[in-house]
């Protein structure tokens, strides 16, 4: 079996399931037919962006790190995250996103590559696309082991024009096309097939918002694939974004530290 060289986590910003089923999405359904995918994951409350994100790195929920609005604050006991651990076990990690509050999920000195690009600083650019090909040539040429991607169109439409509108899924459309810009730049680099690639959401959306305990904004995708991950496999037991990170965790041989709270989603794995 092919061994896991280098981890990527996509997180598509307000990407409800029912929008991969209704929209052309060819990149996104071909990694759900050669990996494991559930559609019913579920996020933590509130289901906002930035303690959605809180949740994904540290695996414990909001409660536990108090961050609950988009505004960061301090914990009050320090919480490993994703990004540390990947660091202090000696891998290069990188991020590539587009919204600056994103920044606070790591301490200074655990990422060794980032580029920020500011969403808001123009009303007619494809950041999506810009976030995959930067990704796309940072990858092949500093050869990072983790690297963590956001991509905030869909949820910057949703807000704009409501959940599942024409032109959401336009930018669900789009969004697959950048996740497609960076999967034929790292075949046509040799190093898609030793990638391990977990695409999901931080949270859905309905009509012009989010935040709420209902299905339409707590319900997100979860699509694992790459070395070590079942073929075609829907995901029958429950996935929360808590296990995000354990399950990156243990398929790049990192420890899964104590205070983590999700669990490693065995039923996707080989």
């Amino acid at each position: 079996m092919t061994r896991v060289e280098r981890a990527l986590l996509i997180v598509i910003d307000g990407l409800r399931p029912d929008a991969l089923l209704q929209g052309h999405t060819p990149r996104m359904d071909a990694l759900i037919a050669s990996g494991a995918c559930s559609l019913q994951a579920q996020t933590v409350m509130p289901s906002v962006t930035l303690p959605t994100h809180m949740t994904l790195f540290h695996s414990v929920p909001t409660e536990k790190h108090g961050v609950i609005t988009n505004t960061y604050q301090p914990f009050a006991e320090p919480l490993p995250g994703l990004m540390q651990v990947a660091r202090q076990n000696g891998l290069l990690t990188a991020a590539v996103y587009s919204w600056e509050p994103l920044r606070d999920l790591w301490r200074p000195g655990q990422v060794d590559l980032a580029y920020f690009i500011n969403l808001y600083s123009s009303p007619m650019r494809d950041f999506d696309l810009e976030v995959a090909r930067v990704s796309a040539d940072l990858i092949p040429t500093e050869h990072p082991q983790f690297t963590f991607i956001y991509l905030g169109m869909v949820d910057e439409i949703g807000h704009r024009t409501g959940w599942l509108s024409p032109d959401y899924m336009q930018s669900v459309e789009r969004a697959d096309a950048a996740v497609g810009l960076l999967l034929d730049r790292l075949q046509a680099e040799g190093l898609l097939e030793s990638t391990l690639i977990l695409i999901q959401a931080d949270h859905g959306g309905h009509e012009h918002r989010h935040g709420e305990a209902i299905p339409a904004d707590m319900t997100i995708p979860w699509i694992l694939s790459g070395p070590g991950v079942r073929r075609g496999c829907q995901i029958v037991e429950p996935v929360s974004i808590l296990d995000s990170a354990p399950t990156l965790a243990h398929l790049l041989g990192l420890p899964i530290p104590a205070e983590w709270q999700g669990q490693v989603v065995r039923e996707a794995l080989l």
